[in-house]
């Protein structure tokens, strides 16, 4: 009963952080800038897995496209952000391999960074995600965050601007990191197009150096616009034309490597 309750406290804190950082839209875009997003296209995460898996030749296996990373102990609050926009993904990646014990896990972990960013958690969620996860009610569970993405959205502007940019590109990378690896290993020359979105990494590369000098001195944080950059330089294809499978690998070995400097760091 007392695993239950925690649970059930954790994965409010996960619904949380999901729909107040906008995680919910995959690759989308934060909440920091209403007059930016709306020149920025942000497709839904239902749409993006939904338009993998209709125009993959077979369906994705998504249960391995993530880590999974359980660390939750560090102290900087730029990778204590960082890592809590990724898990929110991999929370996001396991909901759709309909994998219970990793969103579990992920919520539990998500429970504790968002926790250190003082995030706070909704009560009122706590036992109705729970019992549907443990009905395996996985479209109700998406139809739930998308439908309280508005409200809880708000929230965010509770947490420092730094954390609310961090946690986004956090999030938006593993998304990205996730949806190429897909690609990736089951390339398919339409599906590319889902990737294909530079002004929307140009809008995260401008918040990121918008973010105070203190957080653009943390190692980690200053190897992300460069890296934005480059990967803004694969996707960046005529409107219309698939991305190269060439350049799928190149970005999802990107973003691989700076996901592990994010878990990694001791920053």
């Amino acid at each position: 009963m007392k695993r239950s309750s925690n649970i059930a406290r954790t994965l409010a804190a996960f619904v949380l952080a999901v729909l107040a950082t906008g995680i919910v839209e995959l690759l989308g875009a934060s909440p920091l800038s209403a007059q930016t997003q709306e020149k920025v296209f942000v497709p839904s995460a239902r749409l993006v897995f939904r338009a993998l898996d209709s125009l993959s030749k077979s369906q994705v296996s998504w249960k391995n496209l993530s880590t999974y990373s359980k660390t939750s102990t560090y102290n900087s609050r730029y990778l204590i952000a960082l890592n809590l926009g990724s898990r929110v993904s991999d929370a996001f990646v396991a909901s759709q391999a309909k994998d219970d014990n990793n969103f579990l896990q992920m919520a539990l972990t998500m429970g504790e960074l968002s926790a250190k960013l003082g995030v706070e958690v909704d009560a009122s969620l706590n036992q109705k995600m729970l019992d549907l996860v443990k009905a395996a009610n996985w479209t109700e569970v998406r139809n739930m965050l998308d439908k309280q993405q508005e409200e809880t959205k708000r929230k965010l502007n509770r947490l420092d601007r730094d954390a609310s940019v961090l946690v986004v590109v956090g999030g938006w990378l593993e998304g990205l990191h996730a949806t190429a690896k897909a690609l990736s290993n089951n390339y398919n020359a339409g599906a590319t197009t889902i990737l294909a979105n530079p002004k929307l990494i140009d809008y995260l590369i401008s918040e990121l150096g918008n973010v105070s000098q203190a957080a653009k001195n943390n190692g980690t944080v200053r190897k992300l616009g460069p890296q934005l950059t480059e990967i803004k330089n694969l996707v960046n294809v005529e409107k219309g034309k698939p991305i190269a499978q060439e350049n799928v690998k190149k970005i999802v070995t990107i973003a691989s490597g700076l996901i592990k400097e994010i878990e990694n760091s001791k920053d």
